[in-house]
C-alpha cells in the first residue's frame, strides 16, 4: 500500500507577492495623497485671486461714485477755469482735453489715445498716463484719493478726471443748462502684496459724467 504524505507549499513565494502588492498600494495612495493636495492648493489660489479681483472691482467702483459725487462741487470749477488749459496734469489726476491751444484733431488724438487701457497703466510719457511708480506702485502724485478708506485693500483705489468739454443741449440737459461732459477713470487693487498684486489683482473702470449746469 503506498503512503501518500501531504507537503505543504513553501510561502517563500506568496510572502514575495504580499510584499510587492503592499508596496504598489502605498504608492498609489501617495500619488492620490499627492494629487489630493496640489488639487488643494490650486483652489486656495483660485478662490485667493477670486477675491482679489472683486474685492478691487468693488473698490473701483467706490471710486468712480466718489470722483461723480465731488465733480460739481470740487473738481468743476478747476476744470472750467479758463486758467487750466493745460493738455495734462492740471492739478495731480485732473486733465483737460478741451484745450483752447490744441487743434481739433489734436484733441481727439489724446481723447482716443486716454480711451486706451495701456495708456493709463504705462509709464508717464508720450504714450502713457503713468498710474505707477518704478517699483509698480501707484503713483500718488498722478491721481486722487477716495474720500473714504477701503478696507481690505493693499493700496487704496484712486483715479483721475478728464474734462471732455461741452456738448450740445440733450433731453436730460436742457437749455439754459450747459452739457458738461466728463471721463472719470478709476484704478483699484486688492489684498495682495508683492509681484501678484501687479499682475492679478488690478482693476481699470471707466465712466462717462455728464453734468448739467446753469451758467453763474
Amino acid at each position: 500500500m503506498n503512503n501518500y504524505r501531504h507537503r505543504p507549499r513553501s510561502l517563500h513565494g506568496q510572502r514575495g507577492i504580499v510584499l510587492i502588492t503592499g508596496l504598489l498600494l502605498l504608492v498609489l495612495i501617495t500619488l492620490v495623497v499627492l494629487a489630493a493636495s496640489r488639487s488643494g492648493r490650486l483652489q486656495a489660489v483660485m478662490s485667493s485671486n477670486t477675491r482679489d479681483r472683486d474685492l478691487a472691482f468693488q473698490a473701483a467702483e467706490a471710486a468712480l461714485v466718489d470722483a461723480e459725487e465731488r465733480l460739481a462741487f470740487e473738481f468743476h470749477a478747476i476744470l472750467a477755469d479758463s486758467i487750466n488749459s493745460n493738455v495734462e496734469n492740471v492739478a495731480a489726476g485732473l486733465l483737460n482735453r478741451n484745450s483752447a491751444t490744441l487743434s481739433a484733431s489734436a484733441k481727439t488724438s489724446i481723447i482716443v489715445q486716454a480711451s486706451k487701457a495701456d495708456y493709463w497703466v504705462s509709464p508717464a510719457g508720450a504714450n502713457g498716463y503713468g498710474w505707477f511708480d518704478a517699483n509698480g506702485a501707484v503713483n500718488n502724485s498722478r491721481s486722487i484719493a477716495t474720500s473714504h478708506a477701503i478696507q481690505g485693500v493693499d493700496q487704496q483705489p484712486r483715479f483721475a478726471i478728464e474734462y471732455l468739454g461741452t456738448a450740445a443741449p440733450s433731453v436730460d440737459c436742457t437749455l439754459p443748462q450747459t452739457h458738461y461732459r466728463y471721463r472719470i477713470t478709476a484704478l483699484a487693487v486688492g489684498a495682495s502684496t508683492g509681484s501678484r498684486k501687479q499682475a492679478d489683482t488690478r482693476v481699470l473702470l471707466q465712466s462717462e459724467y455728464r453734468l448739467c449746469l446753469e451758467a453763474s
